[in-house]
């Protein structure tokens, strides 16, 4: 088996979208090829947990919780452990019917955010640790022929830069959704963090054998930003879904019981799984339920099953329409759970970004389903994707009659419809994984096998 160095902070237990990327690598790469990963990742007494996720580490893979001095810490004591491990069933709520009142009046969002502060992210100020615990592993581990980060946080692209610049190791930078040119963060950030961020990606990329996005947009986009250096150097590697993954067990403490599911699930259900949150608001979702309801599909027929949040000002916003009975908050459900929620839905709604460079991870969960899908979004890469794979429709954000068009005709059709799919390459974990490894095979091309090309300096 050959070995990597996977420097993830985020890694299961986390339950976090971060962490469920690399774990699905590690599921794979062995049974597509013969690439392992030693997995160098963090654990915090904040990270939300679920055991079952740490379950699903395959024994291929080896950890190493030391990211962090917290990680020490958290691996040492059980019973913190325990707690995160906890954390996820006290999130497993009874069922809130429906969202209730509109509050009078709306928080005041404030312009800037951490991320916006410090973009780097909360692991900036671990680095030095981070790093000592990455040679660390190069020693215990010198089968490791080559480095990978998974980002964000950003942060791990410097450990990942510097690590390589010490061995000569090959490294791949999996920033996932774009940095420095992120046409979502970048407007947002005061101009002494853009210039940081334009800094100290270049560092991380002019240290990198190959630099992956989660998206063609993206690649491009950051080809055409670093027109200097080799466009080869510049990739994409889509999110991926993994049907065996969510497909739950009996044995789950914290899956909502199936009387519960049917309570929720009772006329004609669009689910949104996620949360409306800043940048992915819904307002044309909730305009096209009211044209619904004014051509009488009501609320008695049909609703939006809503798994995450609702902000203050769209619940403001569907009172305002007279839709709010129109939506219904959806039980917690665990990711590894989420496959029977799905089959559960008539329809599953995704609502995109306002741009083209992200795609929602959802989606991908989405096609790993059999029920037709809405996707929402001003994305003409997400439209190919959506049209190639079949059973789902497109919309764009803005247009709430196009938008209740797609639900009217859903409706129509009637409840429990399944539908075929042809996944195309790379949309699922498994064919995702043969594409890592064969990029994993070209960054460490002409390397002794089992053998590093260089010593990690330093303690």
């Amino acid at each position: 088996m050959r070995r990597f160095l996977y420097i993830s902070p985020f890694f299961p237990p986390m339950t976090r979208v971060g962490a469920l990327r690399p774990l699905k690598f590690a599921r794979h790469l062995p049974q597509v090829s013969d690439w392992a990963p030693v997995v160098l990742c963090d654990l915090r007494p904040q990270d939300d947990a679920d055991p079952r996720l740490e379950r699903a580490i395959p024994e291929t893979t080896v950890v190493i919780r030391n990211y962090s001095r917290a990680a020490q810490a958290a691996e040492a004591n059980a019973s913190a452990r325990r707690d995160q491990q906890r954390r996820v069933s006290a999130k497993a709520r009874p069922h809130t019917p429906r969202m209730g009142k509109a509050p009078a009046k709306n928080k005041r969002r404030l312009p800037l955010r951490a991320e916006d502060i410090n973009p780097f992210g909360a692991h900036l100020f671990s680095v030095g640790h981070s790093l000592r615990a990455a040679r660390a592993v190069l020693r215990a581990h010198p089968d490791c022929a080559a480095i990978m980060v998974n980002a964000d946080p950003y942060a791990a692209m410097l450990v990942g830069a510097r690590l390589a610049n010490e061995t000569g190791l090959p490294l791949i930078q999996d920033l996932r959704d774009p940095w420095s040119c992120c046409e979502l963060r970048r407007k947002l950030r005061p101009p002494p963090q853009r210039r940081l961020v334009d800094l100290f990606e270049r560092r991380a990329v002019e240290a990198a054998s190959l630099v992956l996005l989660n998206t063609e947009t993206a690649r491009d986009d950051y080809r055409r930003h670093y027109a200097d250096l080799p466009a080869e150097r510049f990739g994409y590697l889509r999110n991926h879904g993994d049907a065996e993954l969510i497909a739950g067990d009996a044995d789950s403490a914290t899956a909502s019981p199936p009387a519960q599911l049917d309570a929720v699930f009772d006329r004609f259900s669009v689910l949104f799984m996620g949360n409306f949150r800043r940048f992915v608001e819904g307002r044309a979702v909730l305009e096209a339920l009211a044209q619904l309801r004014a051509q009488g599909i009501g609320e008695d027929a049909l609703q939006l099953v809503v798994t995450g949040s609702l902000p203050d000002e769209m619940r403001a916003e569907a009172s305002a329409l007279g839709v709010e009975g129109m939506l219904r908050r959806g039980p917690f459900t665990p990711y590894l759970d989420i496959g029977a929620l799905m089959d559960r839905a008539d329809l599953l709604l995704s609502f995109s970004h306002s741009t083209a460079q992200r795609i929602p991870a959802k989606v991908y969960d989405y096609l790993m389903s059999e029920r037709p899908m809405l996707v929402v979004a001003d994305n003409p890469e997400l439209r190919r994707l959506m049209d190639a794979a079949g059973g789902a429709q497109s919309r764009e954000l803005g247009d709430a009659a196009g938008i209740a068009e797609s639900l009217r005709a859903a409706y129509q059709l009637g409840r429990g419809r399944r539908v075929e799919r042809t996944l195309p390459p790379g949309v699922d974990s498994r064919s995702a994984s043969a594409e890592l490894a064969a990029l994993l095979d070209q960054v460490t091309r002409g390397q002794p096998r089992g053998k590093p090309r260089g010593k990690p300096r330093g303690k």
